[in-house]
């Protein structure tokens, strides 16, 4: 199929996309946002509406789009520029029609490498603890924390990762599969197996995003017949 035929399925009107902007002071934003309506050389949006109000855009601002289809088990991203904002019923922006879209299959995401701090607590605890997310998948990550012996298969975490590039945080209630004895060039910390229990859709397409970014830049190291370098 060819880009365009693709941008026309893609964005079809009633389809749900991600938005990231980046503001004047050059934060990271995230929208979930539904498509109105793709007519001739535009792209229209629903405007995002944040706390009763429509988000604020500006002409000729960038922004980028995905959408993840998780039938086709395919993720799409392009970008785009807002070319007007109707102050309609029904707020929206005109933004200009896509021209390429780059893709791939949700089916070959493995864990990739990260190095992510993250906070966590137990279920029913208040206390915030700290530790870092070392690989990191589509349906669980493999933490590294200080030694507690309240930790234990079946726990249930509150974890909290400090997502790089986002405007914000994955707040995702998580499961442990397996606890693992502090390994020696690790110091005293423990590594924890951990499984997502639940995610909103918006935390969902933000982690396929950043993963679907990681495979894009795995897939140009190997594509360049450079190597990628070892953990």
């Amino acid at each position: 199929m060819q880009d365009m035929e693709m941008i026309e399925k893609i964005f079809a009107p009633g389809k749900k996309v991600l938005v990231e902007c980046i503001d004047n002071q050059m934060n990271v934003n995230n929208y979930q946002t539904i498509v109105e309506d793709l007519e001739g050389a535009y792209l229209v949006l629903q405007a995002p509406i944040i706390n009763g109000k429509p988000a604020s855009f500006q002409e000729s601002q960038e922004l980028t789009l995905r959408r993840i289809e998780q039938q086709e088990q395919e993720a799409y991203v392009t970008n785009v520029f807002v070319i007007d904002v109707r102050q309609d019923k029904i707020p929206l922006l005109v933004c200009s029609k896509p021209k390429k879209i780059d893709r791939t299959s949700l089916r070959r995401f493995t864990r990739f490498g990260v190095n992510l701090p993250f906070t966590y607590k137990l279920e029913k605890d208040d206390l915030n603890l700290t530790g870092r997310i070392n690989d990191l998948s589509l349906s669980g990550c493999y933490a590294l924390v200080n030694s507690d012996d309240r930790l234990k298969a079946g726990s249930v975490l509150d974890i909290i990762i400090a997502m790089p590039g986002e405007g914000s945080a994955l707040n995702i209630k998580a499961r442990v599969i397996r606890v693992d004895d502090p390994a020696e060039n690790e110091e005293s910390l423990t590594g924890l197996a951990l499984d997502y229990e639940s995610l909103s859709d918006l935390e969902r397409e933000t982690l396929y995003y950043f993963i679907f970014q990681l495979q894009l830049t795995c897939d140009s190291i190997l594509g360049s017949g450079m190597e990628l370098p070892d953990e």
